[in-house]
């Protein structure tokens, strides 16, 4: 039997091996750990106690049933062995994070969605953000895929936290936090992020600046492999390379062409910026989705066969909306830098008429499009859509 200092040794350079002991006594599991991921996140101080025992749970309830052995798992889970791990108390390590193992009863084992959105609800300090990220890399670590939309709540929350620093932390480190740009809903949160940035501010020069640097990470980050980068030419947006995807230019322009407005920014950079914008939307069927939103705009709740599926296609009807802000803010601030200078002048003062028309066009009927049975569905998209038109106007 290993000692239990070689044993904790080795929980500490391999999750694999747990240090297990109880007073004085010990008893050594097998080390056949086929459930076993790798670590626990080690956790820093939160800034309440009900976010420590949230985390507390996240790490002994939700996660740790994933990293035990099958013997491991008899013991923590059947009724019979109760008494004994009560009686002779064990403890394990994963990583840095050492726990006592306690009966489980796998029928009151808490929601990982539930128990993941009390600890976001609950965050407020850069700590407790932090934290946020680290359930994530132990979802990752632990084999737990989450699930999109728990990706796209993090990353919107932690914006509206103005804790921007953290989003791109889980954007620089894909492999641990499992978020990663080729994801739509993700690139869409983090879009939003930026412009909002700036744009809830008034555009303040400090703020702008900030986003502006921001966006053009993100947009490097893209060309990671684990992100859009490295992809075969054949790679399109719908396999999740959406480096080419106007929206994703039209972000730095936006910003770069609102520094220069207002801040004597850099012009040259604006018309690269420009000149790549124009290029992306000729070169994509810009104009035919742009026809596709008004069609969506003319729906009504009788296109649909629930209110989940109407609430669902006005949220995703929304998120169009505003990343067609950023277009239409990106030309037309361009255009007022550039003025004569603009690159394809025809062309984009031809795409900025025709966004301008769909925008007015699809907000005129924006609270139709939400209407059930007389009321406007409850969602905080379409006053976002409405607040980024005002505050771009």
């Amino acid at each position: 039997m290993q000692s239990i200092r070689r044993s904790c040794q080795l929980a500490l350079q391999n999750p694999r091996y747990a240090c297990i002991y109880a007073n004085g006594s010990r008893r050594a599991f097998s080390q056949s750990s086929a459930h076993s991921r790798g670590a626990l996140p080690n956790f820093l101080p939160p800034s309440s106690p009900e976010l420590s025992t949230l985390l507390s749970t996240f790490n002994s309830k939700v996660l740790l049933p994933y990293h035990l052995t099958k013997e491991q798992q008899k013991l923590v889970y059947s009724e019979e062995s109760r008494p004994k791990l009560e009686a002779e108390p064990v403890e394990i390590t994963l990583g840095d994070v050492t726990l006592p193992l306690e009966h489980l009863d796998r029928n009151k084992l808490p929601d990982r969605w539930q128990t993941l959105r009390r600890v976001v609800e609950k965050s407020e300090t850069q700590e407790d953000w932090e934290n946020v990220l680290r359930c994530l890399e132990g979802f990752v670590e632990a084999g737990i895929r989450a699930k999109a939309q728990w990706q796209e709540m993090i990353i919107r929350k932690l914006a509206l936290a103005d804790m921007h620093h953290l989003i791109l932390k889980a954007l620089q480190r894909p492999k641990a936090t499992e978020i990663r740009l080729s994801n739509r809903g993700v690139l869409t949160q983090v879009l939003r992020g930026v412009h909002s940035r700036a744009a809830i501010v008034d555009w303040d020069q400090e703020e702008t600046t900030k986003a502006l640097k921001m966006a053009k990470q993100v947009v490097e980050l893209m060309e990671h492999k684990d992100h859009c980068g490295n992809k075969p030419a054949t790679m399109t947006e719908k396999d999740g390379d959406w480096r080419g995807h106007p929206v994703v230019i039209a972000l730095p322009t936006e910003l770069a062409a609102v520094v220069a407005e207002k801040y004597r920014g850099d012009k040259e950079e604006v018309k690269r910026l420009a000149t790549r914008l124009v290029a992306a939307i000729k070169q994509t069927d810009f104009v035919t989705s742009l026809n596709g939103l008004l069609e969506n705009s003319s729906k009504s709740s009788a296109d649909f066969s629930d209110v989940k599926s109407h609430l669902e296609f006005v949220t995703k009807h929304c998120h169009d909306l505003f990343e067609l802000v950023i277009v239409w803010n990106a030309l037309k601030t361009s255009r007022k830098v550039l003025g004569g200078d603009m690159p394809m002048a025809n062309d984009a003062q031809q795409f900025e008429t025709k966004v301008d028309q769909v925008l007015k066009q699809s907000l005129d009927k924006l609270d139709t499009l939400a209407s059930c049975n007389g009321t406007v569905l409850k969602t905080q998209y379409l006053d976002m859509v409405k607040e980024a038109v005002q505050e771009c106007s």
